[in-house]
């Protein structure tokens, strides 16, 4: 199948379609697609996680929990 006739057949697909064969594509050129569909390089993948695990413990706090509802934790803490 000629490139062509690949970019012919990606018009007919669904846009779920679509971003499965991104999703596959962006893996085997070495990226990884998140949850929401972002890629980044595969490479860049460990110093990311590296980097958000310094905060991980303080994070998972449960002082942390007033930020799930930060909107009504503020409502809340505020004097009327």
């Amino acid at each position: 199948m000629s490139t062509v006739e690949i970019l012919a057949e990606l018009g007919r697909l669904t846009p779920d379609e679509r971003r499965q064969i991104a999703r596959r594509l962006a893996e085997l050129e070495g990226f990884v697609t998140d949850a929401r569909g972002s890629i980044i390089p595969a490479a860049n993948l460990a110093e990311l996680r590296s980097q958000l695990d310094r905060f991980a413990e303080e994070w998972d706090s449960p002082e942390m929990s007033m930020y799930d509802d930060y909107d009504t934790s503020r409502a809340a803490a505020e004097p009327r």
